[in-house]
Parts: C-alpha cells; sequence; structure tokens
C-alpha cells in the first residue's frame, strides 16, 4: 500500500495566493511565465455571469486554465500528490501552478492541455475493442488509486488538506468535516435531511443503521462522469487523464460508487453495463445514499 503521510508534509500550501511548480515541464524554459488572472479573464465570454466560468485554454503552451469562484487550490494539491504518488499509474493533468485572484478571490489553477475528447463525446463511436481498452484502463486505474492509504493515526474524511469535504452535495453545508471517524460522518451526514426541523418534528430515521461505519476510508475522485475522463483517437482507445477533481477527497470507500451511479441518466448504459465493471458494487448504500441525498435536495 502506498500511504499518503510521506507527501502530507510535503502538500504544497494551500493558503498562498501564488504557486509555481517549477519542476514541472511547463517551467523547462526559463523564459516561460503563467499568464496572470486578468490576462486569463480577457479572453473569458462567462468569468463575470458564470459560477462556473468556461475554462481558457493557450494552445501555444498546451496550457489549461481553471478558474474561477468554486475553484480552490486543494484541487490543485490533489493533481499535484497523485502525480508524484503515482506517476502514470493514474494519468492526470500535469499541474503548473495556481494564483487567487486578488480582485475577488477566485482561484486560478494552471495545467497541462490534454489533447483528447471525453468519453462522453466518443462514447456513441467505441467499437467492442475501444471499450474492452477502456473497461482494462478504468479497472487499472482505480486498483491504484485504491492503493492509497492514510496514516493509521491520522485518519479522517474531508479533502486531501485536512479541510472539509468538497463534494458537491454538500457544497450548502458549510460544516461539512472535516470528520475524525465514519461514524462521525455518517452521524452528521444522515442528520441533514432534519437538520432545519425544530426537536418536536423529528423522527427516527429509518436509514442511519443501514450506514455502515466500520468502512475503510479511501481516497475518491467523487465525480467520475465519462465528462470527465479524457480518452484517445487512437485504435483501440485508451485512457489519456482523469480530470475534474475538484471534489475529490477522502470518503468512506462506497461513496465512489454511488457518487458514479447517482450522477448519470438511470437508464444510462455506463450506469448498467460499465460502472459495475470498475467500482465495486455497493448497491445497498446507494439505496441509502440516494435517500438522503434527495431529501436534502442535492442533484
Amino acid at each position: 500500500m502506498s500511504t499518503l503521510s510521506a507527501f502530507s508534509d510535503q502538500l504544497p500550501d494551500g493558503s498562498l495566493r501564488e504557486m509555481n511548480f517549477y519542476d514541472s515541464s511547463f517551467f523547462k524554459d526559463p523564459s516561460k511565465r503563467l499568464p496572470t488572472p486578468s490576462e486569463v479573464k480577457a479572453l473569458s465570454e462567462d468569468a463575470h455571469t458564470s459560477p462556473h466560468p468556461k475554462p481558457i485554454i493557450f494552445k501555444d503552451s498546451d496550457l489549461f486554465v481553471k478558474f474561477g469562484p468554486c475553484v480552490t487550490t486543494a484541487e490543485a494539491q490533489c493533481l499535484w500528490m497523485i502525480k508524484r504518488v503515482f506517476g502514470d499509474d493514474v494519468p492526470v493533468p500535469e499541474v503548473f501552478g495556481w494564483r487567487v485572484d486578488d480582485e475577488k478571490n477566485h482561484v486560478f489553477i494552471y495545467m497541462e492541455l490534454i489533447q483528447g475528447r471525453t468519453l462522453l463525446d466518443r462514447w456513441n463511436e467505441l467499437t467492442d475493442l475501444d471499450q474492452n481498452s477502456l473497461r482494462n484502463d478504468l479497472i487499472q486505474i482505480i486498483k491504484a488509486l485504491r492503493r492509497l492509504e492514510q496514516d493509521p493515526l491520522q485518519q479522517y474524511i474531508g479533502s486531501i488538506s485536512h479541510q472539509k469535504a468538497q463534494d458537491y452535495v454538500f457544497q450548502s453545508y458549510p460544516e461539512a468535516g472535516p470528520f475524525s471517524t465514519v461514524k462521525e460522518f455518517h452521524d452528521w451526514f444522515s442528520s441533514l435531511p432534519q437538520q432545519r426541523l425544530p426537536p418536536s418534528k423529528k423522527f427516527k430515521d429509518p436509514y442511519r443503521d443501514s450506514l455502515p461505519d466500520d468502512e475503510d476510508i479511501k481516497f475518491t475522485h467523487a465525480d467520475l462522469h465519462r465528462s470527465n475522463i479524457m480518452v484517445s483517437s487512437s485504435k483501440p482507445a485508451r485512457i489519456l487523464a482523469i480530470v475534474d477533481w475538484e471534489q475529490a477527497g477522502w470518503y468512506p470507500s462506497y461513496w465512489e460508487y454511488c457518487k458514479a451511479r447517482y450522477t448519470c441518466w438511470s437508464e444510462d448504459e455506463w450506469r448498467w453495463e460499465w460502472i459495475d465493471k470498475f467500482l465495486c458494487p455497493r448497491l445497498p448504500e446507494l439505496e441509502v445514499f440516494v435517500e438522503y441525498i434527495l431529501s436534502i435536495g442535492s442533484v
């Protein structure tokens, strides 16, 4: 097993407003510099109107800039860690640095441009050979990721930097951790549907006992959707990178499966024929997960 303990003390300081990873491939040319937030925003059509502005691409530098009010330095820390722990076993974009805009406190993450298409875009043109190749890639990637372990003496549920859980289903709940145990997380998660009820209206939760408090804690992408899987145009198709790690962190080991199943159309081939091939099926937990998520209105 790989442990994060060797990297915890080395994680880039997420509180810094500017970070350059000078050992990255971008800075092999000493004359190159990352564009400023102002330069990035000047190329954006929705920087001032959307909470999730469209990323800006600098093709001449193979540079992809993700930015906005919902972007966090935790995602950059995550990309940095994964590249160093796994190398090519868990393919992710190389991260070059970040900036925090002084004007609105928005985060800008500068990373490698992945020259490929999403699995969602290529879905209807995949051959049987492509599908088998991509399934095998996913199996190996998840197997590698699941080998990552926390320090047994410092276990928790939350972001990579020991902050609150970044999953979008909790975006309306600023008190989302970190939690020191799975039980503590489950007690909080199961309380959310009744959180705003007066004491006289609260009732015995019929689902809480179905949440397994003895669950292992695993590092989790938390959004394994086809739009976040970049694939090649080669024959057979191969996975180039898993992207969009903004929700990633330490969660109970069933969380990856539940999020992957929940975030796709119920009749989708991806849901019924693919996910169970590369993630361990957790159907009882999925049933409870869906009940809670629907109860709190997260979609």
